[in-house]
């Protein structure tokens, strides 16, 4: 296993049982989300804190999947599934998402971002 894939799989497994979000261990301080749908993103821990944010935003239901995973060097694509239910109506997103990694934290995120309503 590679520790890229093990940080991710970490992060999932806390975002999806609402555990604790261990941001400055996760990514780096300069840590920028490159999404065309959000050019005034903040950088840094506050961006990557708000990204996770976003993504549980479905409240407790949230679940989080890593699908698979492809490793090149210092850089993995993950394709995701997300999902929540709110007011007894399931919501399942797929994504893509490719990450840098540096000194082995995340410091950048190219996604395509979730299409249609995010509960």
């Amino acid at each position: 296993m590679s520790r890229h894939k093990d940080l991710l799989r970490e992060i999932t497994a806390a975002l999806s049982s609402q555990g604790d979000r261990r941001i400055s261990e996760w990514f780096t301080d300069d840590f920028r989300l490159h999404d065309p749908t959000a050019p005034e993103w903040p950088t840094g821990h506050r961006g990557a804190a708000e990204m996770l944010e976003k993504t549980t935003s479905g409240g407790p239901s949230t679940k989080l999947e890593a699908l698979s995973m492809v490793e090149e060097g210092d850089h993995v694509a993950v394709r995701w599934r997300l999902s929540a239910t709110r007011d007894n109506t399931l919501f399942v997103y797929s994504m893509m998402a490719m990450y840098r990694f540096e000194n082995g934290r995340i410091a950048e995120d190219w996604g395509i971002p979730i299409q249609g309503d995010w509960p």
